[in-house]
């Protein structure tokens, strides 16, 4: 008999409503309760969607949205200049840098709020490389 469950799994049937009920397994219910809030992160494609659900303390945290310019071989300072940039938040989630039709596009969560004084110091770090991203966007995610 194994001691580690690695994975928990069940199929649940949707209703007529778009809303689907989440169970978790028993043994992360201890952890959970120190979180009041969840942040669910859908990703979706064209034949699946992704769920990715992260237990926080907070109920206003931070999106930031970056769209790249055309790609070049500076990627990797760019990638460094993005690490750099970020470094000093505490990022939740990231989806990595994505290159689609020749754009770099990337997306991250930060466990901070617009009202937190760091924001200001994001924003400082962020206007610092505005001259690589040609859309730069920060907007709140909070309680649905």
């Amino acid at each position: 008999m194994r001691d580690i469950i690695l994975t928990n799994a069940y199929i649940q049937k949707k209703e007529v409503s778009n809303n689907i009920n989440l169970n978790f397994s028993s043994s992360s219910k201890k952890n959970l309760k120190k979180y009041p809030y969840l942040l669910v992160i859908q990703s979706i494609q064209e034949d699946n969607i992704r769920l990715t659900i992260y237990p926080v303390k907070i109920k206003n945290l931070i999106k930031v949205s970056l769209c790249g310019l055309k790609i070049s071989d500076e990627v990797n300072m760019i990638y460094l200049s993005l690490v750099k940039t970020l470094q000093n938040f505490e990022i939740i989630h990231t989806s990595g840098l994505l290159i689609k039709e020749n754009k770099l596009y990337f997306e991250c969560y930060l466990n901070l709020s617009l009202s937190d004084v760091k924001t200001r110091v994001l924003k400082a770090a962020l206007n610092k490389i505005k001259n690589i991203f040609k859309d730069i966007r920060i907007e709140e995610i909070g309680l649905k």
